[in-house]
């Protein structure tokens, strides 16, 4: 069992307990204490549980894996639809274009004119169904795993389609955004792949809101060098927008 399998099984097991053991779960799972550990670091740097002295518990009362993707969905949606409506500007007729997962990400592929005749490859299933009903795009969806903590197929199946691909522009997600570590995100394979689409594109968008600035995840997959353009929402603090241009990075506010 891979690791996502697994984290989506402890949370299976929290909703129908409350409370699990670390040492219950690594023998349910047959690996070490310290692998189960990384486990709920992981869920918790999600919110999704809170690690306490021998186990951990639901940050959310009723928590499932539905209805977590379906929160992130609703937070700070007026933020991320501005974004997303800002993005078409860089959806040029005839390109080809990568789209990451993530409910900023959706909400951009929801917004995407259905009349552009387009090539759109997109390893995430929400968007991946969103884009299916426009006859004009040519949808192109890398199958794998199905982490349902996202909505995205995991894999390296995936990841060497995208090695395989170019892409005249990329429009990508990430947890966090920092100076000091670039674009993080929390699940492992996923930044596997979003390095993937970096490699393969020839302009990469951020697609980021503004209460992601100066948060980091645990893995790196991109440095601020990497990204062409930044688009983020207007409620962005004035000081951290002074810091990040700073940089010379390309910034547009929605």
């Amino acid at each position: 069992m891979i690791a996502d399998q697994r984290r989506q099984e402890i949370l299976r097991l929290i909703e129908e307990q409350g409370f699990i053991r670390i040492s219950n779960l690594g023998k349910t799972f047959d690996v070490t204490d310290m692998t189960i550990r990384r486990d709920i670091d992981f869920l918790s740097e999600l919110g999704l549980v809170r690690r306490v002295h021998g186990g951990a518990v639901s940050e959310n009362e009723g928590i499932n894996l539905a209805t977590t993707f379906l929160k992130r969905n609703t937070e700070f949606t007026s933020e991320k639809e501005r974004i997303g409506l800002r993005a078409q500007e860089f959806v040029e007729e005839g390109s080809t274009i990568f789209i990451d997962g993530g409910s900023t990400n959706e909400l951009f592929a929801r917004h995407i004119d259905p009349k552009k005749n387009l090539k759109i490859i997109t390893h995430a299933l929400n968007i991946a169904w969103i884009l299916s009903q426009n006859e004009n795009h040519e949808l192109f969806v890398p199958g794998g795993i199905l982490n349902r903590l996202t909505m995205t197929f995991n894999g390296p199946e995936v990841e060497k389609i995208y090695e395989e691909l170019n892409a005249d522009v990329l429009f990508i997600a990430a947890s966090g955004i920092s100076l000091e570590n670039g674009l993080t995100d929390p699940t492992w394979l996923d930044s596997s792949i979003k390095k993937a689409m970096i490699a393969s594109s020839k302009m990469v968008i951020l697609l980021i809101d503004s209460h992601k600035f100066d948060l980091v995840s645990s893995r790196t997959f991109s440095t601020l060098k990497q990204v062409d353009l930044l688009i983020t929402d207007s409620g962005i603090d004035k000081e951290k927008l002074e810091r990040y241009c700073s940089t010379g990075i390309d910034i547009l506010l929605a």
